[in-house]
């Protein structure tokens, strides 16, 4: 087996594996809408086995440049599920944390499409990876601060070179 694919299947399946802990199951009982409301879990932690697709689409200042482009179709579905779930894994960051100036950061959209919905049909959930390493669109913010490996699974993900928070951040000019 390439070594790609074993850094894309070993992260996989941690993050499979600990699925059942980072997010609480919806009921079956309830509507989607429904269990949006109802449910403390965020809607795209109850459906990461049903993620099949993932686009993330970058917003940075000209300052900064990237080895990889703008906006990227992850349609391996494996890897947009362990993203997915490593994303719900994450701490829900300190009511102190710092807001992130749009201007003055870079920032990643990542839309999660699942199976059997219409259009993307799944969630979107932001992630700043400088300055405060924020993730929004789950719930509560959450923050990759404590998790690194986070940006390694997402540009791995990806099929960028050198995954990891240095190349997601990118290069000031």
């Amino acid at each position: 087996m390439k070594a790609w694919r074993l850094g894309v299947v070993i992260p996989a399946a941690l993050c499979v594996a600990l699925l059942p802990y980072a997010c609480a199951s919806a009921s079956s009982k309830t509507s989607g809408a429904t269990s949006r409301a109802v449910s403390r879990t965020a809607y795209l932690c109850a459906v990461v086995p049903k993620v099949d697709r993932l686009i993330v689409t970058r917003t940075a200042p000209d300052r900064y440049s990237f080895t990889f482009p703008t906006s990227v179709t992850v349609t391996n579905a494996a890897a947009a599920r362990a993203v997915a779930a490593s994303a719900c894994a994450l701490s829900v960051a300190p009511k102190n944390l710092p807001t992130c100036p749009a201007a003055f950061f870079v920032s990643y959209r990542l839309v999660f499409a699942v199976k059997g919905e219409k259009g993307m049909g799944g969630e979107a959930i932001n992630l700043n990876p400088a300055g405060c390493h924020s993730v929004t669109g789950l719930g509560a913010v959450r923050t990759t601060a404590v998790s690194m490996g986070f940006y390694w699974l997402l540009g791995s993900a990806m099929k960028i070179k050198n995954p990891g928070l240095p190349t997601i951040e990118g290069t000031l000019r």
